[in-house]
């Protein structure tokens, strides 16, 4: 799993190449994707947020109170390294959106000159009905707003996402198949109709 995110950050840096201060991982799901593109962008790699390891998984929190209020204590800037400083912002996925405005937030407080943001997968359009607790379609932001407009919401200097081929060539099993699901809307098996109506009425 090291290796592969490494070169899905390094994929990301081919495909969206970006000159900044340094390289800053989104602690923690963050760190091996944004070591592979700094590796691969000829660009110092920082830590500049630490993590708190005793706060879960933001996303999957059951209210925006929640996870708002768990984004707060979750990740701390340090203001050192970010101050003045134009960075290179590497995320393993956006979900809703909300999560990761917040973040964007905190390190602009933190005195960073420019944010860019680059994300190791695609756009995450639809919900997955395998036991991965993403949110109904409705709250997913990619399948609501373009690249643009999330740029605009989350108030970065630019955004960028990995390519569905590309995050498939970096993977290191070749000839196994992968459940793109999530990005494509291409569900590997047929979920029964009535589970289906309910469940995508739910998601828009």
């Amino acid at each position: 799993m090291y290796l592969t995110r490494k070169r899905l950050g390094r994929q990301l840096a081919k495909e969206y190449p970006v000159k900044c201060d340094l390289v800053m991982p989104i602690p923690d799901s963050g760190n091996y994707a944004a070591l592979g593109f700094a590796e691969q962008s000829d660009m110092p790699y920082e830590v500049g947020m630490i993590r708190n390891h005793y706060v879960g998984r933001t996303f999957i929190q059951p209210s925006q109170f929640i996870r708002d209020f768990r984004v707060k204590i979750k990740l701390n800037p340090i203001k050192d390294i970010i101050k003045g400083k134009e960075l290179a912002i590497v995320e393993d996925s956006i979900v809703r959106g909300t999560t990761s405005k917040a973040r964007v937030k905190t390190i602009k407080e933190a005195g960073a000159k420019k944010v860019h943001m680059r994300i190791s997968c695609p756009p995450i359009k639809f919900p997955c009905f395998y036991g991965i607790d993403f949110p109904t379609k409705k709250e997913l932001i990619a399948a609501n707003l373009t690249i643009r407009e999330i740029r605009d919401f989350m108030e970065l200097d630019s955004l960028c996402y990995l390519s569905l081929d590309g995050m498939l060539e970096s993977m290191l099993l070749p000839g196994c198949e992968f459940c793109t699901a999530c990005f494509n809307g291409e569900y590997p098996t047929q979920i029964p109709k009535k589970i289906s109506k309910n469940m995508l009425e739910r998601r828009g």
